[in-house]
């Protein structure tokens, strides 16, 4: 009898077998035809798949979507858009760098779906404000003027021209000075480090505590930590736990991230409280209308729009102004982060990078100042920059569209989700590698980015044919609007760190892995502490 329900089970289990298998053979069948037909508007092949009702499930991607996405001849090599069934719907999966720019140039799709459940769950804004923000009912002041940004509400638009103007241009050049001023202060406290140096069990714990907070207080100004102390280690907490935020995740498997978030948004609105109490017609300000209780002028005004002029709760407010400061500080404090260790760890690259600094500094000597337009054109800096993005930065770029959009010949209808991951461009062995293969993919190296010309065979540094394959911030019509910003920020924090200090890096490249926790919305931390040994530099 045990034997007869053995094998009767066995038979059960050899035919689904057979199903899934002449399953998947069809769907295999069906996309190798659909990918190579010809003519305009086509339809996304659908990507081969076994579960006939559950549709793909990519166990790989759980496991190590960092891999998936470099590797999968489907979700990455396709060179094509997809289709991806997950039970009753189809996700389409952008692929190929004409067709991801094709798709991110696209000013008739939109992000809402993320943006909305950013400020609900990330940032707590309540239900009545995030639905403001989505209503294409809002009225916004008179002196807005649509750009040629995504198919966004009234709102959304308006915050992201803001934001715009704010980290671009003059203002963000501003901006630098105030950070450099404010780093300049901060990392003076390790002159009086011993010739043995400061032990750090943690090199990110420094970034934490004196990069993060130099550019909140050149941002809000000294008031925000002023009257809220512990609000860097508290808000670097909430912004390492985004993905906690984002999925849901219930408050009792999270209890720190939560407090977290609750004691940053109080921090905010206890700031922009006490910011708008005592500034006044009376209260001085620079030349950039900025002033000593908001610090920049951007919150200030967005402040007195959104509670005096639209009726915004404060705590909404609040909520906003913190997703903001998490949007300008979380990647870019990672992106330095790595940039600063991968060029310790290196000691031809150190005295490289030395030289292009020396010849950016200004000023009397006393006083360490450089010339960050001249900073910024250094080749190596810059390559350094873009190296460490590319291999650390991995984003997912998801667009719902409400019409047909044609990305060169395929067609994605309306009313459906398109997504693109920078992952594949960025790891594609045939755009990044040489051909004697010693500098694989998955390994730094800064002169993926440099070119030897004219007779002396100056480097210069160049993306020329890589465009579409470098794309951290993105691209298009919601290109990241931090991106330039982001870049003097890493490139002069180098600059103050190499000039100011000899550093040891204390960890081995495969101590140095990345955590996958967060992949697909920025920068990666690294999978364990990296401890360092920080000494002032002889001079």
């Amino acid at each position: 009898m045990v034997s007869s329900n053995y094998t009767y089970w066995v038979y059960w289990f050899l035919l689904v077998l057979i199903i899934l298998i002449i399953h998947y053979g069809i769907t295999l069948a069906s996309f190798s035809v659909q990918a190579q037909k010809k003519g305009k508007r086509k339809d996304p092949p659908l990507a081969p798949y076994f579960m006939p009702l559950l549709g793909d499930i990519p166990w790989t991607y759980l496991m190590n979507p960092l891999k998936f996405f470099s590797t999968s001849r489907y979700f990455a090599r396709a060179e094509i858009p997809v289709r991806a069934k997950v039970l009753t719907k189809d996700l389409y999966i952008v692929q190929g760098t004409e067709h991801v720019h094709s798709l991110l140039g696209n000013n008739t799709t939109s992000n809402s779906i993320f943006n909305s459940s950013f400020l609900r769950y990330a940032c707590k804004m309540s239900a009545h404000g995030v639905s403001r923000f989505d209503s294409p009912d809002e009225v916004t002041p008179n002196f807005h003027e649509r750009k040629n940004y995504l198919d966004a509400t009234p709102l959304y638009s308006w915050s992201s021209a803001a934001i715009h103007t704010y980290l671009t241009g003059r203002s963000a050049l501003h901006l630098s000075r105030r950070f450099e001023t404010h780093l300049r202060c901060r990392l003076q406290k390790y002159d009086a480090a011993g010739p043995d140096g400061v032990l750090l069990d943690d090199f990110l714990d420094l970034f934490v505590d004196e990069v993060v907070l130099a550019q909140l207080d050149a941002m809000c100004g000294t008031g925000l930590v002023q009257r809220n102390p512990g609000f860097p280690k508290t808000f670097w907490t909430f912004c390492d736990n985004l993905q906690t935020f984002m999925k849901r995740t219930p408050p009792i498997f999270a209890k720190k991230a939560y407090k977290a978030q609750e004691e940053a948004i109080a921090g905010v609105k206890n700031w922009q409280m006490w910011a708008s109490e005592h500034f006044n017609d009376t209260t001085s300000l620079d030349e950039n209308g900025d002033d000593q209780f908001w610090g920049s002028k951007f919150f200030r005004e967005r402040y007195s729009e959104f509670v005096f002029g639209l009726g915004f709760d404060p705590a909404d407010v609040a909520a906003m102004e913190l997703g903001f400061l998490l949007g300008a500080s979380s990647n870019v404090t990672m992106s330095t982060y790595w940039c600063v260790v991968d060029v310790f760890k290196d000691k031809a690259l150190l005295d490289d990078i030395r030289k292009e600094v020396g010849v950016c500094k200004v000023g009397d000597g006393d006083t360490l100042q450089f010339d960050v337009s001249k900073l910024l054109q250094q080749p190596i800096l810059q390559a350094v920059f873009s190296e460490s993005l590319r291999l650390r930065c991995h984003n997912m770029f998801i667009r719902k569209t409400k019409e047909d959009i044609e990305l060169k010949d395929w067609l994605i209808p309306g009313n459906n989700y398109a997504i693109a991951w920078s992952t594949p461009g960025h790891m594609d062995p045939k755009v990044w590698c040489d051909g004697d293969g010693s500098h694989p993919v998955d390994t730094f190296w800064p002169g993926r980015f440099l070119e030897r010309v004219g007779e002396g065979k100056s480097l210069r540094f160049s993306l020329q044919g890589r465009e579409g394959s470098w794309i951290p911030f993105g691209s298009g019509a919601n290109i990241c609007p931090g991106r330039n910003f982001a870049k003097i920020h890493a490139i002069l924090t180098v600059a103050m760190m190499v000039e100011s200090f000899d550093c040891d890096i204390l960890a081995n490249s495969k101590s140095m892995k990345l955590k996958l926790s967060k992949y697909g919305i920025g920068v990666l931390d690294p999978e364990k502490n990296i401890p360092a040994r920080l000494r002032r530099r002889a001079k």
